[in-house]
């Protein structure tokens, strides 16, 4: 199967007015390069608006994508909490983030995107994640590693957790004989980044670079063990803004939280199949309007 991913597309039609056009462009090119399948992995809105979750359910519909074996879609921190976007907004963020109903956003977020929810694997109605859903030859399954808002542990809403009622189901899922010969992909918004690698990230402005000692993990060595004791091959998220690949304890993960952010925007085309995962980069030239393509595809046996 052939699956194209896409991160941190940060829709916001006051600040970020070119991006819709820029993802449409993406879509467009991916299926012209065969995706059959498209992950969007969290912050889809820049600050948590609901037009913005309006506006991209109609670019999946009119694109045919508005349907569980055709995309699947995570929650990120910007979907519920929001972000910053002036100095004033810096001083005010922890006040409004202590106001934000974190259940009532999940909840939200899953009925804008109700469709990409059907046929999947759930405990039960009210726990939207983890899900897991089959396609062909692929499990997938998609979990929330947004943290709940605190003064001290999450003071600027960017950190991760995922708790342990979501380790468990997300472990049982993996661990179903039914599943035993799908190629496992996990589906998440926070990094797995070591320490030292989190500050060498590529973001740039004041606010991100607060935020690089603020976007952990936690748990993650609990989830590390999970995902290598039950076989996953993959993870995609985005959540640090930069495009990249990187393994931990033989697990191969991508990084697509630049989708949107460089000159050219980018997205990851990855090809899987039951012996071998192939990843490609794709940029796009928009001044040029020429499409150009990393030359270097790497491959991993599975």
């Amino acid at each position: 199967m052939r699956i194209a991913h896409l991160s941190d597309l940060h829709l916001c039609s006051t600040f970020k007015k070119d991006n819709i056009d820029r993802i449409k462009t993406l879509i467009e090119h991916a299926l012209k390069n065969g995706a059959q399948h498209f992950v969007f992995t969290g912050d889809i809105s820049d600050n948590a608006n609901e037009k913005d979750f309006v506006k991209f359910r109609e670019l999946l519909n009119n694109f045919n994508l508005l349907r569980s074996d055709k995309s699947t879609i995570v929650i990120g921190n910007h979907d519920i909490f929001g972000g910053p976007q002036t100095a004033q907004d810096v001083v005010n963020f922890p006040f409004k983030c202590l106001n934000v109903n974190y259940h009532e956003k999940v909840s939200k977020f899953v009925n804008h995107f109700k469709e990409l929810f059907e046929n999947t694997l759930r405990p039960h109605e009210e726990m939207f994640f983890p899900f897991a859903k089959e396609l062909k030859n692929i499990l997938l399954v998609g979990v929330n590693s947004i943290d709940e808002y605190s003064r001290f542990k999450n003071p600027f809403a960017s950190n991760g957790k995922v708790n342990k009622t979501q380790r468990q189901v997300l472990e049982n899922y993996l661990a179903m004989a039914k599943f035993k010969d799908k190629v496992k992909i996990v589906a998440v918004h926070h990094h797995f980044y070591q320490k030292e690698e989190s500050s060498k990230s590529s973001e740039s402005t004041l606010w991100n670079k607060i935020e690089n000692f603020t976007m952990k993990l936690r748990g993650k060595k609990k989830l590390l063990e999970i995902f290598f004791a039950n076989d996953v091959k993959m993870v995609l998220h985005g959540h640090s803004h930069e495009m990249r690949e990187y393994y931990r304890d033989k697990i191969r993960f991508v990084n697509a939280g630049a989708t949107l952010e460089e000159k050219q925007p980018s997205y990851y085309m990855i090809d899987a199949f039951p012996f071998e995962i192939s990843v490609n980069l794709n940029k796009i030239n928009l001044d040029e309007e020429a499409i150009t393509s990393e030359a270097e595809i790497t491959s991993m046996a599975v």
